[in-house]
């Protein structure tokens, strides 16, 4: 009713003039001196405070009609403030003489009365806004001495795309900070709460919230995508969805609006990488296997172990330990090889070009399981040899240029689950295979050009 919208105007009476009483009590009990009669502005200021509350009382029963109030919250916060009104009023007579009590109980009822406006003001706070609103963004100390739940409080985006989850930490965040002061446990505006996503599945009064893989059937994004002018714009007041929040909703609802679903799991379409990279600073671009996993520190002896085979090693980078290593060798032995077993943990570049290795090599060169880029072009490798690195599951760039595989090597290769590029000049592979295989890998570039079973120059790079 248009009436019971002026409550949280006249709310602000009692509250101001009880803090008032209060005060001159003080400046009573403590500078009588310099402060004479107050008792007279005292009785005043309580009997205001009375008839604020009492107003208040009838306006805010005519708010409750609206309904979507939690009723047991309702229940005690309206009766409270009425009994509120008449201790208001019990202490106007105490002061003005009309109830007989020891001077001394001035004080009491006056803090009493503090006592119960704030008791009064925080249950009407939690109508309003939530019962975690106080405290959503309190420090976790105090969050856990109020014995609040974790989930109450605002959710942290991971640093890590790979434990983003969609709803958890893009959605239900919005919702929380944007929509949940009205739709919430103890103020559902609509019947609808949105502090779950079980009550988000509920949906409210007006239909289904959302309904995955339909945006423009479900409420949520309908509602908040309206003219700010309609009365059905959401929310209705603060700060409305920004365009990377409507525009990430829309695209989780379209992908079917699951709770669990994971961000990196998922085909990304491109605006939502800028979006998600502009407003929310997640990076969802693939990383390489090096930026995501952490490996010991090579020892410095170990460093030496391998200069004395020939090999020259160094950092990939300054933000992790992993290394990069190639021979200075013009030809290398099976020894030399089993040296490089001392860095297995932290070799993810590899280098061997033109170094004569061979298929009884291979064995050795597979246990070097994190590696991601392998030079092996020009060496006397065959199919044998290539099917040792099958479970190089990190493995994302393999050169076989002016190797002796052939189209066997390719069922090894097929199966490599990080692979991203290879490089097939000049081998034995035929081109009929290459083709098949461009088809069936459709994300991994390969790189071919003249084969040494054919004198067509099929050179070409994809």
């Amino acid at each position: 009713m248009f009436i019971g919208r002026f409550h949280p105007l006249a709310v602000h009476l009692p509250i101001g003039f009880i803090l008032l009483a209060a005060i001159l009590e003080i400046l009573n009990q403590r500078y009588r001196d310099k402060f004479h009669n107050l008792d007279t502005a005292i009785s005043i200021a309580l009997f205001c405070g009375g008839s604020g509350a009492v107003l208040s009382a009838i306006i805010g029963y005519l708010l409750s009609q609206d309904g979507g109030y939690d009723e047991q919250i309702l229940f005690w916060h309206q009766w409270l403030g009425i009994g509120l009104g008449i201790f208001a009023f019990f202490g106007w007579a105490v002061k003005k003489g009309l109830i007989k009590l020891s001077p001394k109980s001035s004080p009491l009822i006056i803090v009493s009365l503090v006592v119960f406006v704030s008791i009064v003001g925080h249950l009407g706070g939690n109508l309003t806004h939530g019962s975690d609103y106080l405290l959503s963004y309190a420090p976790k100390f105090v969050q856990t001495i109020a014995g609040m739940d974790a989930k109450g409080s605002k959710s942290s985006i991971p640093t890590d795309p790979n434990s983003i989850i969609i709803f958890q930490h893009l959605i239900q965040p919005v919702l929380s900070a944007k929509c949940s002061s009205c739709h919430n446990k103890t103020k559902a505006k609509g019947d609808l709460i949105l502090t779950s996503f079980k009550d988000l599945e509920i949906g409210g009064d007006d239909g289904h919230t959302i309904v995955g893989g339909n945006p423009l059937e479900s409420n949520l994004f309908i509602r908040t995508t309206l003219p700010r002018s309609s009365k059905k714009f959401m929310p209705p007041k603060g700060e409305p969805l920004t365009y990377a929040e409507i525009k990430v909703m829309q695209w989780w609802i379209e992908i079917g609006a699951s709770a669990e679903s994971k961000l990196t799991e998922l085909e990304i379409p491109e605006e939502i990488k800028q979006l998600l990279l502009r407003d929310y600073k997640v990076d969802s671009r693939p990383k390489p296997y090096f930026d995501q996993v952490e490996v010991s520190l090579l020892s410095e002896d170990n460093f030496l172990l391998l200069a004395k085979a020939g090999y020259e090693a160094g950092p990939l980078s300054s933000i992790h330990n992993f290394i990069q290593v190639k021979s200075n060798l013009k030809k290398i032995t099976s020894d030399q090889i089993q040296t490089l077993l001392v860095a297995k943990e932290q070799i993810t570049w590899l280098n061997l070009k033109g170094k004569s290795v061979d298929d009884g090599m291979m064995k050795t060169i597979a246990k070097l399981t994190k590696l991601t880029t392998l030079e092996l072009n020009n060496n006397p490798i065959g199919d044998d040899g290539i099917k040792e690195l099958k479970d190089l599951k990190h493995l994302e760039v393999l050169n076989l240029y002016g190797t002796e595989i052939t189209d066997k090597a390719l069922e090894t290769i097929k199966v490599l689950p990080a692979l991203k590029r290879v490089y097939l000049w000049q081998t034995k592979v035929a081109q009929a295979k290459i083709d098949e295989m461009k088809k069936e890998l459709a994300n991994v570039k390969i790189i071919y050009g003249i084969s040494k079973n054919s004198n067509a120059d099929n050179k070409d790079e994809i």
